[in-house]
């Protein structure tokens, strides 16, 4: 029996990829029929090729789209500081003049039961309160400058698709909630929102004028 090569089930499966509607549909692909090693994917790549597909042309379009379309639309800005610590299950957001604007323990379902997680956590509420802010100055999309003292959440800054590791879910996240995203590293001692990790009781995000915060 002639052994079964990546070449081939692209091939096989041409017309259902050649529907696919974006680099991440097929990149799901990939993974989903094992080829998604380094090797793999290029030979992946290779194959597409071959059936009309260029995967890298469509994910650089992608790209563009991604960061050209929701800035060409945002004309309001926040700042938000994002902290949170697993041993305690809670987080904390504050605004730019290091008021807390929301802090408390996590849900059950987010999970957060290593440090890493708690700060992606803290991250993407962050990144859904902006959104939340944009909507109550009555705004599509936003600018947020997102300071946090987990410097390993500043990949979430890269423009390269092949780079980001963890911190590209934080990207995404921001991509689909129109958040035009920029995180920054300040020091742990100087970061507001540590202090809420660690306090008592809780504070609601809807307690706020989210629409003074909108700059």
């Amino acid at each position: 029996m002639a052994k079964t090569t990546i070449k081939s089930k692209v091939l096989a499966a041409a017309e259902e990829l050649r529907t696919a509607q974006s680099h991440a549909a097929l990149a799901a692909w990939a993974k989903a029929n094992g080829a998604d090693s380094p090797s793999g994917f290029a030979n992946f790549k290779k194959a597409l090729a071959e059936i009309g597909l260029d995967y890298d042309a469509m994910r650089a379009g992608a790209r563009a789209e991604q960061a050209a379309a929701p800035s060409a639309r945002a004309t309001k800005s926040v700042t938000l500081y994002s902290d949170a610590k697993a041993r305690t299950n809670r987080f904390g957001i504050c605004d730019a003049a290091g008021q807390p604007l929301w802090h408390g323990i996590f849900f059950d379902n987010e999970g957060v039961d290593e440090q890493s997680v708690a700060e992606m956590a803290a991250a993407k509420k962050a990144v859904w309160l902006a959104s939340k802010i944009a909507e109550a100055a009555g705004e599509t999309s936003i600018r947020l400058t997102l300071i946090v003292d987990a410097e390993w959440l500043c990949w979430a800054n890269s423009a390269d698709p092949a780079r980001g590791g963890k911190a590209k879910a934080l990207a995404e996240a921001a991509h689909k909630a129109h958040v035009i995203l920029t995180v920054e590293h300040i020091a742990g001692i100087d970061n507001p929102a540590d202090e809420w990790t660690v306090a008592k009781g809780f504070k609601k995000w809807s307690d706020n004028d989210l629409k003074s915060l909108a700059i």
